[in-house]
């Protein structure tokens, strides 16, 4: 049936992709990405995690073609691949492994519209279009692979039609990127084959005059820079151009200095009191307006993020690109939005940026080192061993706690400057993997950070910006490695938090008041390496009094009783698996257990000695909290000795050593025992007892249809349904149902469950009501229709 089932699926899935064909065609009006070889097919740079967030793979540095650099007119020509190859596009949807190295090629290929059979002409393949390509080898390694991955990339906008072709092999990764655009000096309508339309074109200070970028124009020919550089014609430039309102406002450094003028509208107009700082206001006017100009012309169609491009500064300093596609599509340089790109001149490019690049030319642990207000962050970094990662390349957003914000958390953090790993997790915490520049960010939104934790980051109405609740009260320093915003308070996570602090941070009140009592708190705080599996404060509360009264009472009781919570391991959710034990401070063992009801639903639950915790594991600094909703109490023996200590069970004890397999109850197992009460027993009648007595045989094959091996937890039998039936196969190779009313009445066939997990060392216990007896025939539906699922532990 579920063969049956799966295909009908597929068939209907594939159906639908064919009827719902969307017709489009290219070129038409807006912008359109083409995705292949991601699971989100728009945009470039996209996050799972944080939609205005850049994608943080790894990217270029460089910013020039192997081929010549503005390209040569192709037609005729479309992207290829390398082989093997996984695409997802608008248009269509592509598999394909093997074909290489003597394997079997498969491909499947789903197309569902996208673009207009009718019309598949591609505007690039038209005149006055001009190809250039290059090739990088990426994350070279000595590890070798027997397989391919191949993925492709594609951007279609007005002008420009880009693709970037990876491919991974065992020498590293392999980036072709082709580009088709407008030639120089053509452009083009929409739905206009190939670029048609002349552009008149002037050399960059032409072009800075026609933008109204007087100012530039200005400061340019003051320093001899229109004259002698751009207004060249044997180079190509590009130019990242600050508007005129900027540079208005704008005070060299060397003015600032030298305690002169405070505006700035010509450097002609400032008098000039001496050669010296005559001399150091041309140089640095001149080194500033160089860190604004590369060599080469790099149209936005080769402006990538995380993209660095080094200036014609003397200072050697760089400018770095980030792309951003949400909440709005945003370019920036060195996180200043550019605002205007693509103005082309016969010798370059134009962007207009909305401020002033001042050279970038110190790492982040440079920054952080040269700020008074950030001494206690250059301490810690110290302290932690952490100070190298902002020393080296890389892309990262630090937010920078200033001494004042440290100084809110003194006892804590005092604490904590000789512990590396609870520090570093501090550190961490305000570190992120990529370059977020403060302009993007809008309303609220998240990213995840180095402790791969989701930072909520926001800008009010007021226009301030806040991250975790600090506010970030300078923005956008910029290093060579990446960003600094410094921030008001310390961002301090649930990792840099002992066991008795995360405890008390999560509310967790009734277990932090046992541990008190037990005179604890010192050991789990000094403990390494732990989990402890809490009790939430409803399942300290639902312990009826008389029993919460004796473990209070009796302090040594108490201590065994939560040392049986504590494991001298580190231990997540994912990491424990069905049947795992884990040794505890108590000296016994938690059972771990795993349900499943797979595949007719999809919860998933897990246990420890039957009782269920939060799949959430809380990570602190010296262990792990997995929250279970009862109390643990250690096992006093194995299955037999505990029906042997409960008087409910003394007839079923005494058939058990008849039918011979009270020993098999103290073997290892582990065995779910489905325990009928002496009032169980009698209503089969005391003829009927004793006949099972002189039929050994037939009593054990009785007894073993309430034995199944594994542990079958209450919390695991779920409410059914007429499809959906659990059912479990005993140590006689019967299958009996299990099930949940909507009462919360629990049932094995028809014996109701009366009391639940009576934990043993080799398994559980459940209290029924009634013998489980031979089924009898059924009319209806065939046995072999609807059979629902079981648990078969053979």
């Amino acid at each position: 049936m579920g063969k049956i089932t799966l295909a009908f699926i597929l068939l209907c899935i594939c159906v639908g992709l064919s009827v719902a064909r969307p017709r489009r065609r290219p070129g038409a009006g807006h912008e359109r990405k083409w995705d292949h070889g991601r699971l989100k097919g728009h945009g470039r740079h996209t996050s799972p995690s944080f939609d205005p967030i850049p994608y943080m793979g790894p990217h270029s540095s460089e910013t020039s073609d192997s081929s010549e650099e503005w390209g040569r007119p192709q037609r005729g020509m479309k992207h290829h691949g390398f082989g093997n190859r996984f695409e997802i596009g608008p248009g269509m949807f592509g598999l394909g492994f093997g074909g290489e190295f003597g394997l079997p090629k498969f491909e499947l290929d789903l197309d569902w519209g996208g673009f207009d059979d009718q019309d598949d002409t591609n505007w690039w393949e038209g005149p006055n279009v001009c190809y250039t390509q290059s090739e990088k080898l990426e994350n070279v390694t000595e590890i070798t692979s027997h397989f391919r991955f191949h993925s492709v990339i594609c951007d279609v906008s007005d002008t420009t039609y880009k693709c970037s072709n990876t491919r991974h092999t065992p020498r590293g990764k392999m980036v072709l990127t082709e580009v088709y655009e407008c030639c120089v000096g053509f452009t083009r309508k929409a739905e206009e084959f190939g670029c048609q339309e002349e552009v008149p074109l002037s050399s960059i200070p032409d072009l800075l005059e026609t933008l109204g970028l007087t100012e530039l124009t200005s400061l340019l020919g003051s320093v001899g820079l229109s004259s002698e550089v751009l207004a060249s014609d044997s180079n190509n430039f590009t130019v990242f151009a600050p508007s005129n309102e900027v540079l208005a406002k704008f005070v060299l450094p060397a003015l600032q200095r030298h305690g002169g003028v405070d505006m700035m509208k010509d450097i002609g107009s400032v008098v000039i009191v001496s050669q010296e700082i005559s001399d150091s206001v041309i140089e640095d006017t001149r080194n500033i307006l160089l860190g604004h100009v590369a060599v080469g012309r790099l149209t936005s169609s080769r402006l990538t993020d995380d993209m660095i491009v080094e200036t014609a500064s003397p200072l050697k300093s760089s400018i770095r690109i980030n792309t951003y596609e949400q909440p709005k599509k945003l370019v920036t340089a060195n996180c200043k939005p550019i605002t205007s790109t693509d103005n082309i001149a016969i010798n370059g490019v134009v962007h207009v940026v909305s401020d002033v690049l001042m050279p970038v030319t110190s790492s982040l642990l440079d920054i952080v080192k040269k700020n008074p207000e950030l001494s206690f962050l250059k301490t810690v970094l110290g302290s932690s061993h952490r100070a190298a990662t902002l020393r080296e390349p890389g892309s990262y957003t630090l937010f920078a706690p200033t001494d004042a914000a440290f100084k809110k958390h003194a006892d804590l953090l005092n604490r904590l400057l000789g512990d590396d790993k609870c520090m570093g997790n501090i550190l961490q915490n305000h570190l992120l993997p990529n370059v977020i520049c403060s302009s993007v960010i809008e309303g609220r939104a998240q990213t995840k950070n180095s402790l791969g934790r989701a930072l909520q980051m926001s800008r009010d109405k007021d226009n301030k910006l806040y991250v975790e609740g600090a506010q970030i009260i300078v923005k956008d320093l910029m290093a060579t490695n990446g960003v600094i915003h410094v921030i008001d308070d310390v961002i301090i996570p649930d990792e840099a938090l002992n066991i008795l602090e995360l405890a008390s941070k999560k509310n967790y009140s009734e277990f932090f008041k046992l541990v008190e009592r037990a005179g604890l708190k010192k050991d789990l705080a000094l403990a390494e390496n732990i989990t402890v599996f809490v009790p939430s404060n409803e399942a300290v509360k639902s312990l009826p009094a008389k029993v919460l009264a004796e473990v209070m009472s009796d302090v040594e009781l108490l201590k065994k009783t939560l040392k049986y919570h504590v494991v001298p391991d580190l231990f997540a959710c994912r990491g424990l698996y069905n049947n795992k034990l884990l040794d505890t401070l108590e000296g016994t063992s938690l059972r771990i257990n795993e349900y499943s009801t797979f595949p007719f639903g999809r919860e998933w639950l897990q246990t420890v000695q039957c009782a269920s915790f939060e799949a959430e594991t809380i990570k602190g600094c010296n262990g792990n909290i997995l929250v279970v909703n009862k109390l643990l109490s250690p096992p006093t023996g194995d299955l037999l000795d505990v029906l042997a200590m409960d008087r409910r069970f003394s007839n079923l004890t005494a058939l058990l050593k008849v039918a011979d397999i009270a020993d098999m109850l103290q073997e290892e197992g582990p065995f779910t025992l489905f325990a009928p009460t002496n009032e169980a027993l009698k209503r089969l009648g005391s003829d009927a007892v004793e006949t099972l007595k002189k039929n050994p045989s037939h009593l054990k094959s009785l007894l073993m249809d309430h034995v199944t091996r594994d542990v079958i937890c209450c919390n695991a039998i779920m409410r059914s349904n007429w499809f959906d039936q659990q059912r479990v196969r005993t140590l006689s190779d019967k299958t009996l149902s299990v099930h949940k009313n909507r009462a919360e009445q629990r049932f094995v066939d028809k014996a109701e469950i009366k009391q639940c997990d009576l934990m043993a060392t080799n398994g559980v216990v459940h209290v029924i009501d009634d013998v489980i007896s031979e089924k009898k025939p059924q009319r209806g539906w065939p046995a072999d229709r609807f059979e629902g699922w079981f648990w078969d532990f053979k």
